[in-house]
């Protein structure tokens, strides 16, 4: 292993705020779509594709029921692209501020 660099060891699971788990965007870039239970899986032809790019809520009743609620993993075409906060059929963007689309 001598010569190799690493940029950092480990991965950051997510941060405990106000007494929840707020998985990390780490997290969910290094999952794979069946590798975690709630997911939202929309494909690349989808509208609100864009919509979470730029950081905006989606209205997901088509695809999950009014009742869920809590993390989901927001995929397109089975690949991740962060996380979203289910609660009453909309999903609150959590896509890093950094990233997003102007």
């Amino acid at each position: 292993m001598r010569g190799i660099r690493f940029l950092r060891t480990g991965l950051l699971m997510g941060e405990l705020k106000k007494n929840r788990f707020e998985p990390s965007q780490a997290l969910a870039m290094s999952l794979k779509k069946e590798e975690y239970r709630k997911v939202l899986d929309l494909p690349v032809s989808d509208g609100r594709v864009m919509r979470y790019l730029k950081g905006e809520t989606l209205e997901v009743s088509d695809q999950v029921s009014l009742k869920e609620k809590g993390w989901y993993l927001v995929c397109v075409d089975g690949f991740p692209l962060g996380w979203g906060k289910l609660g009453g059929g909309t999903l609150k963007n959590k896509y890093l501020p950094g990233w997003r689309l102007a």
